[in-house]
């Protein structure tokens, strides 16, 4: 591997190593110790406690490693898995950083609130809650601040170009309709959390929870299942009104009139994270994007100096229209009234 390959694979190489490997380290060290302390503690331990920090909610002693695996592993991947593919794939960016430090900070609080609460119930004793909530964030903020420190940022290079206008005609009216859907991983981690909830509120009513939790278990749920309704597709036209943009709900929707294009120009390979710093609705600095996948996009510069941007397929021919109206109408601008 030549010295030029290597220095491109090293971001690569120190988020696997910093924001996945060493917290599936921390987390497995932190299962081995409470699976060690079993034997030391009563057949059910407090998992939860009230505002004045008395235990009000007990689980078999098993649950706590288990939580802490299944919890812990299941948050590592959901956070890395989609950002080393990118990575991978040769994009940058300081959103990884962020990332890297989330994953290895959560990492550290799971691994040490449950290993201490376990530790602390050995032998019948209570735990501090309130102390050992305020020491594991402390901790997990000083762990994911050095992570996210420790990770480089490679240079994000510009990848768009500016589109072609078709040819049109002075009177000559044009139509271009798409819808762009996220994708099948997007909407499978959406509806997973749309499921857990409404688990998560049935089981608490049944459970005889308080009527708060309750409610707020349901609310959680609500938002999560409008947030899904309202991303997971957006319809995409352009036409003499200019570009609009419309969730398959309804709202949100975005319009940019020809009026307001200063110039059209296409991403050929638009890599979510580090370009937009994630999926869905994007505001990064200046633009605004809707972004439900990875792949080709329209991506507006207005007159204010803003810009907008969506994910859509045939993006080039999107572009390349609404580049072409936008060109006529200022032309008839320029001509003024006759």
């Amino acid at each position: 591997m030549t010295a030029e390959q290597m220095a491109r694979r090293r971001p690569l190489i120190a988020f696997t190593t910093v924001a996945i490997l060493a917290p599936l380290l921390l987390l497995g060290i932190a299962t081995a110790v409470q699976i060690s302390l079993l034997g030391s503690l009563p057949s059910e331990v407090a998992v939860h406690w009230d505002i004045g920090g008395q235990p009000d909610r007990y689980l078999p002693a098993w649950s706590l490693p288990l939580m802490t695996a299944l919890l812990g592993v299941s948050m590592v991947v959901l956070l890395t898995v989609p950002a080393r593919r990118s990575l991978a794939a040769g994009d940058a960016g300081a959103s990884y950083r962020v990332l890297g430090g989330l994953s290895l900070g959560l990492s550290t609080l799971i691994a040490v609130i449950f290993t201490a609460t376990a530790w602390y119930q050995t032998d019948g004793g209570t735990v501090p809650i309130v102390g050992l909530a305020m020491t594991s964030a402390a901790l997990a903020l000083a762990a994911g601040v050095v992570a996210a420190l420790s990770l480089p940022i490679p240079p994000h290079a510009e990848r768009t170009v500016p589109a072609t206008p078709l040819t049109l005609d002075p009177d000559e009216q044009a139509a271009w309709l798409r819808t762009t859907t996220a994708s099948r991983g997007t909407v499978g981690l959406a509806a997973a959390a749309f499921v857990m909830g409404l688990l998560a509120t049935i089981f608490s009513w049944a459970d005889g929870q308080s009527d708060s939790y309750v409610i707020g278990s349901a609310v959680v749920t609500i938002l999560v299942a409008v947030a899904v309704a309202t991303t997971v597709a957006y319809r995409v036209r352009v036409s003499a009104d200019g570009l609009r943009v419309a969730s398959v709900a309804g709202l949100p929707r975005f319009h940019v009139p020809l009026d307001d294009i200063a110039e059209v120009a296409v991403n050929p390979d638009v890599r979510p994270i580090g370009d937009y710093g994630g999926y869905g609705i994007r505001w990064r600095g200046k633009t605004t994007a809707v972004v439900p996948r990875g792949g080709s996009a329209i991506v507006v510069r207005r007159s204010s100096g803003r810009s907008f941007a969506v994910v859509v397929d045939d993006a080039d021919a999107g572009a390349a229209l609404l580049s072409a109206l936008a060109d006529r109408h200022r032309q008839a601008d320029d001509a003024g009234p006759r």
